[in-house]
């Protein structure tokens, strides 16, 4: 099977493809005359909008039909196989994507084929959030682990979140250290001149401020206020980052109790 990438260009076409209908197929439109040849192949829908540009993965099919199009667009591709990515999966973080947005010359060719290299990249994206193909061509959603989002999808999240924060301080000339697997109860120490700050990253998929935080992080943050804490809403379509020293953190938010740990009692 050969891949083919096509670019839908919101500002261009009016709508983002977060608006895109989830119906009984999945159809693209093109002028390139490849398209008659392109019956058993998978299409990867790529949307780009916005100042600087946000590139989403939108949804991945194979082509089963392809027919005359309408309008400005000579041809018309569509099949019943395949998946919607809902929401849309930002692509700008992931580290491959800037070579890969080069190998296709920024989207400005069309319909055009995608390197195996970035095949596999789009795939593990794929795997890694749970989605699998399905013939009816509705989303199969993406399975969720104890209602609160599967453990791949929370880890990509909380990847960008981080990076996105580690971003945001070095812009502003601040040496970042990262500390995030030395459960210190922050994940970053950042410093510049006399100043130091301890800080905590909480990536969030939905956009309402609301998170896990550990004991730990509670405990620094009710005694250390070089703490600080970062919450990137949206994480993974429009991120939005929240900022909260220690003292708002404790003037601001409430803490609610979601597990008990269990321990055998002695006879």
């Amino acid at each position: 099977m050969e891949d083919y990438v096509q670019y839908h260009n919101s500002d261009k076409r009016g709508f983002s493809c977060f608006e895109l209908a989830k119906g009984s197929s999945f159809q693209i439109v093109t002028n390139k005359a490849l398209a008659k040849k392109l019956i058993g192949s998978r299409v990867w829908l790529v949307g780009g909008e916005g100042k600087p540009r946000r590139y989403y993965l939108c949804f991945t099919f194979v082509v089963n039909q392809v027919q005359e199009g309408t309008g400005e667009f000579r041809y018309m591709l569509s099949g019943h196989k395949g998946l919607f990515f809902d929401p849309p999966i930002l692509l700008n973080h992931f580290p491959w994507f800037r070579d890969f947005l080069k190998s296709q010359q920024n989207f400005s060719m069309g319909l055009r084929k995608i390197e195996k290299i970035y095949v596999a990249e789009l795939q593990r994206i794929s795997r890694e959030n749970n989605w699998e193909m399905e013939e009816k061509g509705i989303m199969q959603n993406h399975r969720r682990g104890a209602g609160f989002g599967s453990a791949v999808v929370n880890r990509e999240v909380e990847r960008v979140a981080v990076a996105l924060v580690k971003e945001d301080y070095r812009r502003r000339g601040w040496r970042v250290d990262s500390v995030e697997t030395e459960k210190k109860g922050y994940d970053l120490i950042c410093r510049k001149g006399n100043q130091q700050q301890l800080v905590e990253v909480k990536g969030v998929r939905g956009d309402d401020i609301s998170f896990i935080i550990t004991a730990g992080e509670v405990k620094r943050a009710k005694t250390n206020d070089d703490f600080v804490l970062y919450v990137v809403t949206s994480a993974l379509t429009e991120p939005q980052i929240h900022r909260f020293t220690a003292k708002e953190f404790r003037e601001r938010f409430d803490l609610e109790p979601i597990s008990y740990r269990a321990v055998m009692r002695e006879r």
